[in-house]
């Protein structure tokens, strides 16, 4: 169910006053996706924004012989799909859901309706877009000169900076993706991926619990990171 509390949490609506977001809930409605379903396919019209409420999908593009290069997960509360509501192209990436998910979905003329009364929300859409080109340049960057410990150290700090919680022992988030998708996203080997992991944590610089991670020593991911 959609309420004022949900919208408040996405930060483009978090300026709106209560009037506001009453407003919205009549524009914005909710679908909801099974693990595995594609959202929209690159080269796919573009009419609508998408905010994650719930569950977890991923951004990808595919070469000629259908081979997957995930550019990005996207995390309750993270946006996607603006790039083709803002310039009215077709759609640049596949997005294809990694567990059951629901979306909030706000068409392209509520949304040009809703920056006309709210400079305040475009001016949010584009700092959102200039991180995201941001954290591209880096991945382009550490594709290119980093080795495969810096790689995956990019993919750990991506992930605790999304999700992660600080707690005494240090910063715990979920990696629920699979090794294989980990490997996707760094860009080298699932064996690779694997091992290296497994160093982090002989090292003392992350604990591995299944799925829950535990980065201990922050510091020596950022220097293998960057």
């Amino acid at each position: 169910m959609i309420n004022k509390v949900s919208l408040k949490k996405i930060q483009m609506f978090s300026d709106l006053d209560e009037k506001d977001l009453e407003k919205f809930l009549h524009i914005v409605f909710e679908k909801t996706y099974k693990k595995g379903e594609v959202i929209f396919h690159s080269d796919d019209e573009g009419s609508s924004l998408f905010i994650l409420k719930s569950g977890m999908v991923k951004i990808s593009i595919f070469d000629k012989k259908g081979r997957e290069d995930i550019l990005k997960i996207v995390h309750p509360y993270d946006c996607f799909g603006e790039m083709s509501l803002l310039d009215g192209q077709h759609r640049s990436a596949t997005v294809t859901a990694m567990e059951d998910s629901t979306t909030l979905i706000i068409q392209r003329g509520d949304f040009i309706n809703l920056i006309k009364e709210h400079p305040d929300v475009a001016l949010d859409i584009l700092a959102m877009l200039s991180r995201r080109l941001r954290k591209t340049d880096e991945k382009i960057a550490s594709l290119r000169f980093s080795d495969a410990y810096g790689k995956v150290a990019r993919v750990l700090l991506d992930f605790s900076a999304e999700s992660g919680v600080k707690k005494n022992n240090g910063i715990v988030f979920d990696l629920n993706i699979s090794r294989e998708t980990m490997a996707n996203l760094a860009g080298i080997s699932r064996e690779t991926a694997t091992r290296i992991l497994k160093e982090f944590q002989s090292n003392g610089c992350i604990k591995i619990n299944r799925r829950k991670i535990t980065i201990l020593d922050e510091s020596v991911l950022k220097r293998e990171a960057f």
